[in-house]
């Protein structure tokens, strides 16, 4: 039984950071729709901080799902 919440726990973790990263995709896309915009922000390192910074959010969740799961399973 332990293991199932904890388990359950880190896959509702790791769903809530695709929500989570799918929605900074759709914001991230609805600002280069801005006229002008796009040309000035299209650069390679920002293209990979925001690799970084939806890995990092998918990560956090599934860490804290994990460590939510621990705390019930207690």
């Amino acid at each position: 039984m332990r293991t199932s919440v904890v388990m359950w726990s880190t896959i509702s973790g790791a769903v809530l950071g695709l929500f989570i990263d799918a929605t900074l995709i759709g914001v991230a896309l609805l600002l280069l729709a801005i006229p002008g915009l796009a040309s000035r922000v299209n650069h390679r390192w920002i293209a990979t901080m925001a690799v970084v910074g939806l890995v990092a959010v998918f990560v956090a969740m599934t860490v804290l799902g994990y460590l939510e799961g621990q705390l019930k399973a207690t």
